[in-house]
């Protein structure tokens, strides 16, 4: 190669390189540094430009061709959506027209209208709404499924309106309950008697009720609020609290039926009655009106007796007993109003039958085979043979008419039962076990002893009683049904004890359950001592003490009561439930003058405080029977007061007019009551308790008594007069004290009830009495029991020791002495030797 030519072209090509600047100095024989490195980093600069500018142009060559490409992808996936769209409806239609020719050849209806979106509920007024071509855009733009699977139009917008950040609904208002309707002013809070009827009205009625009970809420949140810590923290006021907090969570489900308007105008109706009246102050009529709304939606039975006397409906009237005396109202697991009797119920082990502790109104069953196991290791389940309901209890669960009862399907006091009981109702007692053969429930003190472990470790008042008592606007008694004659009477005995340590002054009456059937010798002579123990410990605590023994006495049993020789307890509660029920049927009443108290009731035949043994005696009769004889009295007795006027040339007189003949009879009235559940031993003369000596009959003398009359047995002026008369003449002739309260509101004789009234004859009765009978009952205080106690001291004190001897007879003496009329005597004087 030639070496010339080379360095030639090596030579030429450095000159190429040289930056357009240096032209000018290319004269220049010599350039600087500083000019050398300036002009490298120009041409650095330049080509580093040119690369830059090449890589953006491919860059930007590549996006387009991209986005080209996703605008065909997308309308390919567009193209795809419709087609499956369009197939989709064409198999759908083709499918209905398969469906209703096949229908129309076997010639059944055709196919009912599809339901379309246009069908659903309309959006609210005021509420923005988009179509739904729109609404498909916009939830695609969010890359959000257009549709999900059963979303209506509606449920869309709320699905996207809540991904937007929008409301669907109006602001909620503050305050106890928030809530979409808005609020009104204090003076616009008041509603009046009836339903609005014009539109504007019928708008403002939600809002006027929202705003009112929201405002009670607050103010009641802010008494509480406002009390010393220490009423705070203690239980009644924890109770307050607890009380305010569900009116709250109760009223909720209210306020959502508002918001909606799906209050029907029957349930509406009520509830502005009771508003206004408490607007008004009238408070008694409010809880009034709220016990005929609770009740006239009430889908069950409310109890045995007491179901018939609820009114239902509107044109049912007010009821003549107020029924939150023995019943209180509260609200189930699922909202739905409840109305229950205000009652504790200890039972030992087995004795509920069916009845379960947590009935349906407060929980659901649940499926026990659906329950998580924990443990792994296997598990062999150990479970008692459970106690099926009885075809009566089947039958009213399932809303049917039940069948007759009978003894042989009555096993429990629970296969009878009409009633609902609170979950806090039903205390059952696992330490011992009905009809247990390894620890029999007998002895008086093993109830006793039971008891008190029990209330040392619960407090039974505390835990079971005082719930309900807290409940009461105004206590006017307790009533307490016991058993005597094994260890209940042990147990009732110190219950009532404590009852009297909380509630000083209260009426606590004591219904004393009495089994008078025949025993073995040993059995029965526990049971008289039981009893005794029972009554000489009772008496000091409770203000009354009423026996209730198995069967009347057989000297006064009338052909009308069938009871079997041996009586089923069905039978024998029966035959208590129809004492019990109409003698305390004053204190339930609501108009004077037959209403009363048990308090009051108590001061006619127990005038001084010492005579608290009563008797209690019964009569049952046809209504109409009852009225015709009634009626043939009063003539009798006009006839024979115009016979002695005319006599005397005095005018005729309508008033009722009894003399000192008319009510000479007063002190042996009892002798017309046929059904006698003395007690305590048997009437005069009868050899129930063995015993040495004689007793001589005296006649005996009535103190005092309370009658209570069911039925036409007097009209309301006879009682009237006949009551304003026995105490006039009171102090002048000696005579008791006695009070009669009347009501024409019959007993009634439910399906299950047994048929232990049963009358001769074929009179025709009334439809308005059919299904109930006239009854009237009588508490009094005697002389007769003053032998009864003296008999079963004798008896009793030769069966206990030598240290609870004494005061066992004494006590029985005292009250003994307080029954005797005129001349005081001893247990010796009756019995002989007690040794």
């Amino acid at each position: 190669m030639d070496f010339a030519k080379l360095m030639s072209a090596q030579i030429e090509k450095g000159k190429s390189k040289t930056p357009p600047n240096a032209a000018a100095d290319e004269n220049k024989k010599y350039l600087k540094r500083s000019e050398i490195e300036a002009q490298r980093q120009a041409a650095y600069l330049a080509e580093q430009k040119a690369v830059e500018q090449a890589r953006i142009e491919k860059l930007e060559k590549k996006r387009k061709l991209e986005e080209e490409e996703a605008e065909r992808e997308h309308e390919r996936q567009e193209k795809k959506r419709r087609l499956a769209e369009y197939s989709r409806k064409l198999r759908e239609e083709e499918e209905e027209a398969e469906e209703r020719a096949r229908r129309k050849r076997l010639g059944l209806p055709d196919l009912p209208p599809k339901k379309s979106d246009k069908d659903e509920t309309p959006v609210p007024e005021g509420e923005e709404d988009l179509s739904e071509e729109d609404l498909i855009e916009r939830l695609r733009k969010l890359a959000e499924p257009a549709r999900l699977f059963g979303e209506t139009h509606r449920q869309r917008l709320k699905r996207y309106k809540r991904l937007t950040g929008q409301a669907l609904a109006p602001k909620l208002t503050d305050g106890p309950i928030p809530t979409t309707l808005e609020p009104v002013r204090g003076g616009e809070m008041i509603v009046g008697g009836k339903l609005p009827k014009d539109e504007a009205g019928r708008k403002l009625l939600p809002r006027q009720l929202a705003s009112y009970f929201n405002m009670v809420l607050s103010e009641w949140e802010l008494a509480l609020a406002q009390r010393p810590e220490e009423v705070q923290s203690s239980y009644q006021g924890k109770q307050a609290y607890n009380a305010m907090v569900q009116a709250k969570e109760n009223l909720r489900p209210f306020f959502r039926k508002l918001e909606k308007n799906e209050i029907e105008d029957g349930v509406l109706e009520p509830v502005l009655e009771i508003v206004k009246a408490a607007q008004e102050r009238r408070y008694v009529d409010a809880n009034d009106g709220y016990l005929r709304l609770s009740i006239g939606k009430a889908a069950w039975p409310i109890g045995v007796t007491m179901e018939s006397y609820f009114t239902y409906g509107d044109g049912a009237g007010e009821s003549l007993v107020n029924h939150d005396v023995l019943f209180r109202p509260g609200v189930g697991v699922d909202g739905s109003d409840t109305f229950m009797p205000r009652t504790v119920i200890y039972d030992l082990k087995g004795a509920f039958g069916s009845l379960k502790k947590v009935n349906a109104l407060y929980e659901l069953e649940e499926n026990e085979d659906e329950r998580e196991i924990l443990w792994n290791n296997g598990t062999t389940p150990i479970k008692a043979e459970p106690i099926l309901p009885s075809p009566y209890t089947q039958a009213l669960d399932a809303g049917v008419d039940p069948p007759a009862l009978t003894p042989e399907t009555v096993r429990y006091w629970s296969d009878y039962s009409r009633v609902y009981y609170h979950p806090r109702s039903l205390v059952q007692l696992h330490e011992y076990e009905l009809q247990s053969q390894l620890q029999p429930f007998e002895s008086w003190s093993v109830g006793e002893e039971l008891f008190r472990g029990l209330d040392r470790e619960h407090d039974l008042l505390d835990r079971d009683l005082r719930p309900f008592v807290e409940e009461c606007d105004q206590l006017q008694g307790l009533q307490v049904l016991s058993s005597v004659d094994d260890a209940w009477g042990g147990f009732s005995a110190r219950y009532v004890e404590r009852l009297r340590d909380e509630f000083g002054k209260l009426s606590i009456w004591n219904w004393a359950l009495e089994d008078e059937e025949k025993q073995q010798r040993d059995k029965q002579r526990l049971q008289l001592l039981n009893r005794a123990l029972s009554l000489t410990s009772l008496i000091p605590t409770a203000s009354t003490y009423i026996p209730l023994p198995t069967r009347p006495s057989p000297s006064t049993t009338p052909p009308y009561l069938r009871l079997p020789s041996s009586p089923h307890p069905w039978h024998t509660a029966a035959l208590r439930a129809t004492v019990l029920e109409t003698a305390t049927l004053p204190s339930r009443l609501r108009a004077q003058p037959a209403a009363s108290s048990l308090a009051a009731m108590e001061s006619f035949f127990n005038g001084d405080g010492n005579r608290r043994v009563v008797e209690a005696r019964m009569q049952v009769a046809r209504p109409h029977t009852v009225a015709r004889q009634a009626d043939e009295r009063r003539d009798a007795r006009v006839a024979r007061k115009s016979k002695s006027r005319n006599a005397r040339g005095e005018s005729e007189s309508t008033s009722y007019d009894f003399d000192h003949e008319d009510l000479q009879d007063e002190e042996h009235d009892l002798d017309g009551f046929d059904i006698a559940l003395s007690g305590i031993g048997r009437a005069e003369g009868e050899d129930e308790y063995p015993r040495r000596g004689t007793i001589t009959t005296k006649p005996s003398h009535v103190f005092g008594r309370v009658e209570t009359l069911r039925g036409a047995w007097a009209a309301d002026d006879e009682l009237a007069a006949r009551n304003a008369a026995v105490q006039d003449r009171r102090w002048a002739s000696a005579m008791p004290r006695a009070h009669r309260y009347g009501t024409g509101l019959l007993f009634p004789v439910l399906d299950s009830f047994p048929g232990i009234y049963e009358f001769d004859g074929d009179e025709v009765e009334k439809e308005e009495e059919q299904g109930k009978v006239a009854v009237r009952t009588a508490l009094a205080t005697t002389s007769a029991l003053s032998s009864r106690l003296r008999r079963m001291g004798g008896v009793v004190g030769r069966m206990v020791g030598v240290e609870d001897r004494e005061a066992l007879y004494d006590g029985l003496k005292g009250l003994a002495d307080e029954y005797e009329e005129g001349w005081d005597g001893d247990l010796e004087s009756d019995d002989g030797d007690s040794d």
